[in-house]
């Protein structure tokens, strides 16, 4: 493991050094980790909205069973 030899962070930030330590992504990383993300972002969207539909069709007929609805 290589540590590059440039400017030295001198802030006593642990972000700075972090930072500063220079660590590069390549842009196949970046990418199919993005990919992963929206595609998981998609599929959370969907259950929720396939959750949100069930309850307002259970609560439509809890509501027309009970009387209280128009």
């Amino acid at each position: 493991m290589a540590f590059p030899t440039g400017e030295q962070e001198t802030s006593g930030s642990l972000t700075g050094h972090i930072l500063a330590q220079g660590w590069a992504d390549t842009a196949a990383e970046r990418s199919s980790s993005t990919l992963r993300v929206v595609i998981l972002m998609a599929v959370a969207l969907g259950v929720l909205v396939a959750i949100s539909v069930l309850v307002v069709l259970f609560a439509n007929d809890a509501l027309a069973g009970s009387g209280l609805s128009g």
